[in-house]
């Protein structure tokens, strides 16, 4: 390491801010001028210095940072190399080894071309230090990209690997469903377009307009007589998008089955749905506004929550938050635990989907809310998740 880098990081480590800028601005020029060789070797020094000081590290995990957002950003076979043999954290412990190369999976699906992850990560160029659970992310994160990986030989095996050991994220397919179709980019498009739906309001997650109970919808509907029968199995499936709110934040779940003994028309759902006793609209919270979504809309919801940040904490990212998405939409139409995702999907296609505005005192009405209903094909089975968090 030269002297100059050496003086940069002593100034940085002494807590003078100005040189933390100077050297996020040469660390920018180096990538871009395809200097990776003095991004590997400022990696490299910061590992070493994560290691031996016992002071803060938040200096050197803020360069760290910096170094994998240059690297990702910048797209080439070069840069990528240099990314994936820098440390994916400075931290120590399995949980931040993990969270760390689900980010990194993440950046990398997005910043670079398809071709060269396939030769970099999973091509000739194997002894990179690239793990198979990071290799194992990025391939979900190109999914979700819409990369097609039948293109890919090496894609399409890795895959088969992983079937073969019985990878959670082998439960995914390799290709995006018809209950997916809200994922792909359209064309034309603005630069920066993205599937994640804003946060909490209903008028934001819900395109439709909202439905009206008539009285006629309530007299037709004033025998039907829901009861629950939710078991903690199918609520902690139907919970599991947005389980990260409760485990690293100060969220709140309600997830909620119920069986009616007469099937209940989709056309009378918005007055069966009033009848129902919520734990997320108790009857001196008045009744909640509702509207009707589609199976793709519904997946979109799901999936933004899993992917997102609660208030405290990191979000699941692309890979487990579509494994996460899913398993809430399997414990929503009540598919087997095990069930393949074809199997949860078909059933998910023909179900009847509905968003409810989650505008009770229950809902913490901040940013983090969705509330979201099933009529399941047979009509006699509904199924409602709630969850909101706070700061």
């Amino acid at each position: 390491m030269d002297s100059d880098m050496t003086q940069r990081m002593q100034e940085l480590l002494d807590g003078d801010f100005s040189a933390v800028s100077a050297l996020d601005q040469e660390i920018r020029q180096r990538v871009s001028s395809g200097d990776c060789e003095w991004v590997t070797l400022l990696g490299a020094e910061l590992e070493r210095r994560a290691a031996c000081d016992g002071g803060d590290p938040s200096a050197h995990v803020l360069l760290l940072d910096r170094l994998q957002t240059a690297l990702a950003s910048t797209a080439g076979p070069q840069s990528l190399r240099a990314l994936v043999c820098l440390p994916n954290s400075l931290q120590t412990g399995e949980s931040v080894r993990i969270k760390a190369e689900r980010r990194l999976a993440q950046m990398v699906a997005r910043g670079h071309r398809p071709a060269d992850i396939v030769s970099v990560v999973y091509g000739e160029e194997l002894d990179t230090a690239a793990s198979d659970e990071f290799r194992a992310c990025l391939l979900q994160e190109l999914v979700l990209e819409g990369v097609v990986v039948p293109e890919y030989p090496p894609l399409r095996s890795f895959g088969e690997v992983l079937v073969s050991e019985g990878h959670p994220l082998a439960h995914l397919p390799l290709h995006l469903l018809p209950t997916e179709r809200g994922l792909l980019k359209p064309a034309h498009v603005q630069h920066g377009w993205t599937w994640a739906l804003p946060p909490a309001t209903v008028e934001k997650q819900s395109d439709q307009p909202e439905l009206h109970v008539s009285a006629e919808m309530r007299r037709r509907s004033v025998e039907v007589d829901p009861v629950e029968v939710t078991v903690p199995e199918a609520a902690e499936s139907m919970g599991a998008a947005v389980r990260h709110w409760c485990e690293q934040s100060n969220g709140s779940v309600a997830a909620q089955e119920f069986w009616s003994a007469s099937p209940v028309p989709p056309s009378d759902f918005a007055a069966v749905f009033e009848q129902l006793s919520l734990a997320a609209w108790p009857v001196e919270g008045g009744r909640a506004r509702l509207h009707p979504a589609t199976p793709d809309r519904v997946l979109r919801v799901l999936l933004t929550a899993a992917v997102r940040s609660p208030a405290y904490g990191s979000g699941m990212y692309g890979a487990y938050g579509r494994l996460a998405a899913w398993r809430s939409l399997g414990g929503l139409v009540g598919a087997a635990p095990d069930a393949s995702i074809d199997h949860t999907a078909a059933l998910v296609e023909q179900a009847h989907w509905f968003i409810a505005d989650p505008s009770s005192d229950w809902f913490h009405q901040v940013a983090w809310d969705l509330a979201v209903a099933a009529l399941r094909p047979d009509g006699q089975e509904i199924a409602v998740l709630a969850a909101t968090d706070i700061d």
